[in-house]
């Protein structure tokens, strides 16, 4: 671009020098095609060739570094379209991994749940088991006091009784000989 500019510079000097030497014969003069016209183009013509001469290689290789430029470019814009694909798939695989995770971690979640769930029920029946025996054996002791109650009751009542029939069947000589017996035994054991 660089090597154009000058040549581009000197074409349009050459141009608007025969522009104003064109204005400067006037209106009133006529042009003739040989005695005018034709100088004026064999000399555009002459210099249109030293141009093209001496400007076609920085030309041709101005093209063809664009075109190398171009290609380049496109290249490396074919790559980052490609990077970008292969990001986006990763990305849509790290997704799916992760709807996958997430996936899985509630499942194990549901099946702790539900085991936790199972395990407290277990527990609760250990629970109530227990408490049952214990209540059964409260029962038992309860019972079993109650009956040793009756039975004391009963021996009581029993005793009660057998005195009150001993005090009737006793005359007073058994109640002394009795306490006479009493006092000796009491005796002998001292």
């Amino acid at each position: 671009m660089k090597q154009i500019m000058p040549v581009i510079h000197a074409l349009t000097t050459i141009f608007a020098s025969t522009v104003a030497m064109a204005a400067e014969e006037g209106p009133a003069e006529q042009m003739t095609f040989l005695g005018d016209w034709l100088p004026r183009l064999v000399n555009f013509g002459i210099i249109a060739a030293i141009l093209i001469y001496f400007t076609r290689k920085p030309i041709r290789d101005f093209f063809k570094n664009r075109s190398a430029e171009i290609a380049k470019a496109m290249q490396e814009s074919k790559e980052a379209r490609e990077r970008a694909i292969a990001a986006l798939e990763a990305m849509d695989r790290k997704i799916k991994d992760l709807e996958t995770e997430t996936n899985k971690l509630i499942a194990e979640a549901q099946t702790r749940g539900e085991q936790d769930r199972k395990a407290i029920i277990e527990e609760g029946k250990k629970v109530v088991a227990d408490i049952q025996t214990q209540v059964k054996q409260g029962i038992d002791i309860e019972v079993q006091k109650a009956k040793t109650a009756l039975a004391v009751e009963a021996a009581l009542l029993s005793i009660d009784l057998a005195e009150g029939r001993i005090k009737e069947k006793i005359s007073s000589q058994d109640h002394e000989r009795i306490i006479k017996e009493y006092i000796a035994k009491m005796g002998d054991k001292h």
